[in-house]
C-alpha cells in the first residue's frame, strides 16, 4: 500500500490524537519521527515533528479531518480542558476524544 504524508504533528501527543481521529473515521496510518523525541533538548523543532502518513486512496478524506481539527483550534483558542469521564485524564481543551485512553 501507498502511503502519503498528511501532517506533521507538533510532537507525540499531537500526532498519536490525529492518529486516534483518524482511526476513529476508519483510515490507518503510520507515525515516523516519533522516537526522536527523547533528544529534544539537542534536535531543532523541525526534527523533533512526527510525520503522519496515510494511505493515497485516503488522503482528500484524510485532509478534511486535519482541516476541521485545525479549525477547531482555532475557534476553540479560549476554552479550558476537560476531565476523560473514563480515565479521568485532563485533555486540552482541543481534543475530541481522550489522549490516553481514546474514549
Amino acid at each position: 500500500m501507498n502511503y502519503q504524508l498528511l501532517y506533521k504533528a507538533a510532537n507525540n501527543h499531537e500526532a498519536y490524537f490525529i492518529k486516534g481521529l483518524l482511526n476513529k473515521n476508519l483510515i490507518k496510518s503510520q507515525l515516523l519521527g516519533g522516537n526522536l523525541s527523547i533528544g529534544i533538548g539537542e534536535l531543532p523543532v523541525d526534527v523533533v515533528q512526527v510525520n503522519i502518513l496515510v494511505p493515497k486512496n485516503k488522503y482528500d478524506e484524510s485532509k478534511k479531518i486535519i482541516a476541521n481539527y485545525e479549525n477547531n483550534l482555532k475557534l476553540n483558542d479560549n476554552l479550558e480542558e476537560w476531565l476523560c469521564e473514563k480515565c479521568e485524564n485532563v485533555n486540552p481543551f482541543n481534543f475530541e476524544i481522550c489522549w490516553n485512553c481514546n474514549n
